[in-house]
């Protein structure tokens, strides 16, 4: 069986061989590494097909934008700094544009201007028209006569309705941002203040490439505006990922050094000897194996795993660990002797680790199924390093010089103390469970520093852009039927307003009227009389020429969307057409602007044409599910290894084997219910381990045929030097990461507690 066992260990090896090949192959294309966050998020199952692309072209338009606000008190002086932020963004060839002037073709700008005029009045110019008429001519008359008023763009003989002075207006409608004629530059001007928008577009391949350039260029910017003593404002979904991934690289080099270096001091202290490293050979084969596996299977490597995978290095050396302690209490310690004596405990507690790390590959979460198998083919690498190369390494040594001082036996307990104390622990436990806060935030999944949300909402707030996810997907046949829905929708969103149950919305027909709604104005318009001009007839204009222009429109053709789109006049409103996203399928939203009540809004979701989208609510529902299955999953493995360790130990030696990671998972969860910690999807993850590595501790000290001091030495080691790199993890700033070692670090800890006072 050992032979068996052991040729079984030299072929995983040899297995390996393949996987690096494979991952000398993906390394040279230099995409083994992956970096963006957004592909860590999990699989959105009861989003449909139409839904899940809609969310691709928002974050695809979302994510290749940088926008900046350079304010001062002076407007020359932010009007000239923002040209120098614009030549520093141009010359560092990062942008694939920077919109920095509006130089707009005056010419064609007036004969758009014609064009859209009807087909962009406003809703209730359109009531007023056909019912008021002679009160709208009115105002314009006076608008004509006020030599203050805003002036039209178009002359009198071009526009003798005066249709053509809403289509600025309706540009304008929901930004606060205006055009300088004389810079050609966009700005506003608030709070005394004069605030200039300049806006970078990314290329679109390989956004996440330019991250450390793009902060580079961010940081320049900034202290070029300190210098000049003006403010400058930024903000863009490239920036956040940036900052994210160079956190999580910085945080992977510094774990994985101060872990090993830590780690190392603890064996060097306890062994004495420099042959410890060679406990890290197996350790980094295991971890190289994990890394070439992984890529070999999916391609690439998240950072994020890589940063979970340096937490494994107190896991990993576990086995060598328990295998190296029994020489502490030997007196003629034999390597081989000693590793063919724990080759059954090694089998079973990998068998079990296994169990659960492979029950977390059906997870919907990318990274869980990547540190799974990163983490299972670690394993299986490091056991047969440690089984088949780690004993001839220790052939001459001897540790029972370093032998740790005994430990004093405790006093025995009284039944009733005893009794108090398991009342104490049992309440405390409870009470912490019921405190406790099964939730997940797609916010708290990466850390973004406070300033830089402070500044993405002051953005928000000058420009009067609106940077949120929450939205209304609208879907039809074509463009024609498309507008028609929004029409509607955005009728009831009207009454929702006036009822204070959102704040506002944009739409694409509060811009443009369907085709059909254009030629049934243009009929209802031939009812104008000769009374309803007089407003205009007395300041001098012709009432012939009011005449043609109202016969004019039967010949005018209508305006599609697709052509009021790509026009410059268009341009604001593309953001609102996603165009055709299925075959046959045209799409648009509607972006919602201070929802106070989201059911109403979401009762206008038929499922069929209109959905709700709200990424950031969905993605928290995603984590939920995905929470819930690997509770569901934990328990699966539990009944498993249960099954597994009744045939080597019976019942009674099972139950109470489990019954110790039990302890420490329901402590844990008790203790994060009293520090008022949610327990997230990573926190869940944590105990999925605590479980595997409590089993793997009250395995060793059942079938390890060790003295109870030598095998509680052993246990001890093997706890610390995992609690050094879940310590450390807990440490991180990205919240994810940190709930991840904080729930580890706990688990670890009680099982230890747990196993050294229930197993003798």
């Amino acid at each position: 069986m050992i032979k068996k066992l052991t040729a079984l260990c030299f072929s995983f090896i040899s297995l390996l061989l393949l996987a690096f090949t494979l991952f000398l192959a993906y390394s040279r294309s230099g995409n083994w590494l992956e970096t963006d966050l957004s592909t860590l998020l999990p699989e959105q199952q009861q989003q449909t097909v139409l839904q899940q692309r809609a969310d691709r072209v928002q974050e695809q338009q979302l994510s290749r934008q940088v926008i900046a606000l350079v304010g001062a008190t002076s407007p020359e002086l932010a009007f000239s700094q923002a040209k120098s932020v614009a030549s520093l963004w141009q010359q560092s060839r990062l942008f694939q544009q920077v919109e920095s002037e509006q130089r707009p073709d005056f010419t064609r700008l007036r004969h758009e201007m014609s064009q859209l005029s009807l087909a962009l009045l406003p809703q209730d110019v359109r009531h007023q028209l056909l019912t008021r008429p002679r009160q709208y001519f009115q105002q314009y008359a006076q608008q004509l006569a006020d030599p203050f008023a805003q002036r039209n763009l178009l002359p009198l003989e071009q526009d003798w309705l005066g249709f053509g002075r809403f289509v600025l207006i309706q540009a304008q409608q929901f930004s606060t941002i205006q055009w300088h004629p004389e810079n050609a530059m966009l700005y506003t001007q608030q709070e005394g203040m004069t605030w200039v928008l300049l806006r970078g577009i990314l290329p679109p391949q390989n956004v996440m490439n330019v991250s450390r350039d793009l902060l580079s260029l961010m940081a320049k910017s900034r202290r070029q505006a300190v210098d000049q003593q003006v403010q400058l404002l930024v903000t863009g979904t490239a920036l956040f990922a940036a900052e994210a991934k160079q956190q999580a690289e910085r945080e992977s080099l510094w774990m994985s050094l101060l872990g090993v270096s830590l780690t190392l001091l603890l064996l060097f202290g306890v062994f004495r000897t420099f042959r410890v490293l060679w406990l890290f050979l197996p350790i980094l084969l295991g971890m190289a194996a994990g890394v070439a596996v992984t890529v070999s299977v999916f391609g690439h490597i998240h950072i994020l795993t890589l940063v979970v995978g340096t937490s494994l290095i107190g896991v990993l050396i576990d086995f060598p660990l328990h295998w190296l302690s029994s020489s502490l209490f030997t007196e003629q310690w034999r390597a081989e002797h000693a590793m063919r004596g724990l080759k059954r405990t090694f089998l079973l507690s990998l068998s079990v680790t296994l169990l659960g790390y492979g029950l977390l590959w059906f997870t919907f979460l990318p990274v869980l199924k990547q540190t799974a198998l990163f983490s299972a083919v670690a394993l299986l690498c490091t056991v047969s390093v440690t089984l088949s190369f780690l004993p001839r390494r220790f052939q001459s040594y001897s540790g029972s010089d370093c032998r740790p001082p005994k430990f004093k036996p405790c006093r025995k307990l009284s039944v009733w103390t005893k009794s108090a104390v398991v009342f104490c622990v049992v309440f405390f436990v409870g009470v912490g469970l019921y405190r406790s806060q099964w939730r997940d935030d797609m916010r708290q999944w990466i850390a973004i520093p406070q300033v830089k949300l402070s500044e993405t909402k002051r953005i928000a707030q000058l420009t009067g852009m609106d940077l949120s996810s929450q939205y209304l997907l609208l879907t039809a046949a074509d463009n024609e039927q498309l507008l028609m829905l929004d029409q509607r929708i955005s009728e009831q969103l009207n009454r929702l307003q006036a009822q204070h149950k959102l704040a506002g919305f944009s739409s694409l027909s509060q811009w443009m009227m369907p085709e059909a709604a254009q030629r049934d104005l243009t009929m209802r318009l031939q009812r104008l009389t000769a009374q309803d001009f007089m407003p205009l007839v007395d300041l001098g204009v012709p009432l012939s020429s009011l005449q043609q222009a109202v016969s004019a429109l039967v010949h005018l053709s209508t305006i599609s969307l697709t052509q009021g789109l790509n026009t410059d006049l268009g341009k604001a409103r593309r953001n609102l057409y996603l165009g055709e996203i299925a075959p046959h399928c045209q799409a648009s939203i509607i972006r919602i602007h201070g929802l106070q009540d989201p059911q109403a809004v979401i009762q206008l979701a038929d499922q069929k044409q209109v959905f709700w989208q709200d990424k950031t609510a969905q993605l928290n529902r995603a984590f939920e599910d995905t929470r819930n299955q690997a509770a569901w999953l934990k328990v699966i493995s539990f009944a498993v290894a249960g099954l597994l360790l009744c045939r080597f130990f019976g019942v009674l030696k099972t139950a109470k084997m489990l019954l110790i990671p039990g302890f420490a998972i329901l402590t844990t969860v008790g203790i994060l219910g009293w520090l008022q910690i949610p327990v997230s999807l990573f926190a869940m993850f944590g105990l999925l381990l605590v479980s595997a590595i409590g089993i793997d501790y009250t395995a060793y000290m059942q079938t390890a045929e060790e003295s109870l001091v030598s095998k509680r030495i052993a246990v001890i080691l093997a706890a610390l030097t995992t609690l050094i790199s879940f310590v450390l993890l807990s440490l991180s700033a990205t919240p994810a990461v940190a709930a991840f070692g904080l729930s580890v670090s706990l688990g670890v800890a009680l099982s230890l507690f747990a196993t050294l006072l229930f197993l003798r």
